[in-house]
């Protein structure tokens, strides 16, 4: 009778656990990895989406070392926290949803780089019903369908494979990673705001601004960021 019971018991916590492996969970390296594969995920696809446009490819890398498209893993980190959030929602909700949390993300993402470093990377001045170029309809319509389409086909599978990712190896690699990242961003934003003033200041006795003139100069920064525009004063 007690192996009767015993058996019975685990039978019925068996699906519990199996639920346990997938279920939703928040945290720092579950959010970092999200981030670190939606930029680079979002590197390639702009790339694309220019030779499908244009016939060649084009970075918009958004930092100085690595593939990184920082306003695409910032989308991604934002469509799996809302995917958790709507996942027993309906349709329109999801995707009312999606579409003004993309609007969001864009919007301050360029509001934040023109008000620290006095540039722009995206304008869409020219499309129809634009928020000073900053964010459109169609923009962010296309966040809402993207949206509801990460909910349906890929949230499962992301859990599944984000639970995964344990152990101290995985632990190693974040802790690694998101150091490379931090520095990455401090490089980028100095390279960039040397960038935007070298042509008032371009000669400087700082070690540190000798070293940016050298490794980014105009050239090398009208490569990494082509899309890159300053605004006047």
């Amino acid at each position: 009778m007690d192996a009767a019971d015993k058996l019975s018991h685990q039978t019925i916590r068996s699906p519990s656990r199996q639920k346990n492996a997938s279920a939703c969970k928040i945290c720092y390296a579950n959010l970092f990895w999200l981030f670190l594969v939606g930029s680079v995920l979002g590197f390639v696809v702009e790339g694309l989406w220019c030779i499908v446009l244009s016939g060649h490819w084009e970075s918009h890398t958004a930092t100085v070392w690595g593939p990184f498209c920082i306003i695409y893993g910032i989308g991604a980190v934002a469509v799996y926290l809302l995917s958790i959030l709507l996942k027993n929602q309906n349709f329109l909700v999801q995707f009312i949803a999606f579409t003004l949390s993309g609007a969001a993300v864009e919007y301050f993402g360029s509001l934040f780089q023109e008000v620290c470093f006095g540039s722009v990377s995206w304008d869409y001045s020219d499309h129809v019903l634009n928020l000073g170029g900053r964010v459109s309809l169609q923009m962010a319509l296309a966040w809402g369908v993207l949206g509801v389409l990460f909910i349906k086909l890929l949230f499962p599978l992301l859990n599944r494979i984000l639970a995964r990712m344990k152990g101290k190896g995985w632990k190693i690699a974040c802790i690694g990673l998101s150091v490379f990242m931090a520095v990455n961003l401090l490089v980028t934003s100095a390279a960039v705001s040397r960038w935007r003033t070298r042509a008032q200041n371009p000669e400087s006795s700082n070690p540190v601004i000798q070293w940016l003139d050298h490794a980014y100069n105009d050239q090398t920064m009208e490569k990494l960021f082509p899309n890159m525009q300053f605004q006047e004063n």
